[in-house]
């Protein structure tokens, strides 16, 4: 284990269970938050719904702790924060003219094969107060084989050094777009460039719901987050949870 840099708290291992688990026990155990904890490798990780999350050496594992960063209103939208930053980052590493986009709610693309893995958590601790996990693991050096869907990595891309570099420009991008949301308040300018880097808007799409599936064109994003489905005949549905899928 190391310590982080003096301009944020960093716990960095060789090898992790999980990172977005030590955070999660951080939280519990008192931390006040602010904090990024990173691994070279994860024993255990996981994606969203449980999925196994393949965490070998190369790649980037990062979580950041937060504690009270939102009010309970305002933390369905930090899904698009998260993605925003994150895309922003990976953008720096990309030779042109790929391009990263954003993929709803949360996943990044490039080129329509996903590159980076995003798990957001929140517990409410003993104290009364909200720990907030923001998770993600970054293809780098490696990528799943077997994934049902595309995938890719940066050196894919064309980038040839290791994840530290990555995770340094994360953090600042990170902390620039938090600032950005400011509780919620400024998620508007959040929707408005989320929106200029998101897959498929404007574009028929299947959305996999738990008990149905719906078809319609991805018209945009509301003010909560939601994306918004148009039928053929015209009438909009707003949708909080789902898998997406483009034609």
């Amino acid at each position: 284990m190391r310590a982080g840099s003096t301009r944020y708290r960093r716990l960095s291992f060789a090898a992790v269970s999980s990172t977005n688990t030590l955070a999660l026990e951080a939280a519990r155990s008192g931390d006040p938050g602010d904090l990024w904890i990173t691994g070279e490798r994860q024993l255990e990780g996981r994606g969203r719904m449980g999925r196994k999350w393949v965490s070998e050496a190369g790649n980037l594992y990062a979580s950041w702790l937060g504690i009270d960063v939102a009010p309970p209103a305002e933390l369905a939208k930090l899904p698009f924060v998260v993605s925003l930053a994150i895309r922003n980052a990976v953008q720096r590493f990309v030779e042109p003219p790929a391009s990263a986009q954003m993929k709803w709610p949360n996943d990044i693309l490039i080129d329509g094969k996903k590159l980076v893995g995003i798990l957001l958590e929140s517990s409410r601790l003993p104290s009364g107060r909200q720990a907030l996990i923001l998770g993600c693991g970054i293809n780098i050096a490696h990528k799943p084989s077997d994934a049902p869907y595309g995938v890719t990595s940066l050196q894919d891309e064309g980038y040839r050094s290791g994840p530290e570099p990555v995770f340094e420009v994360l953090a600042e991008e990170w902390h620039r777009q938090l600032l950005r949301f400011d509780g919620g308040a400024g998620f508007a300018h959040i929707r408005s460039d989320w929106l200029e880097h998101a897959v498929g808007l404007s574009r028929p799409c299947t959305v996999r719901l738990p008990d149905r599936t719906l078809e319609g064109i991805f018209e945009t994003l509301d003010a909560d987050g939601r994306l918004i489905l148009r039928f053929a005949d015209g009438t909009r549905r707003p949708i909080s949870a789902g898998d997406v899928f483009f034609s």
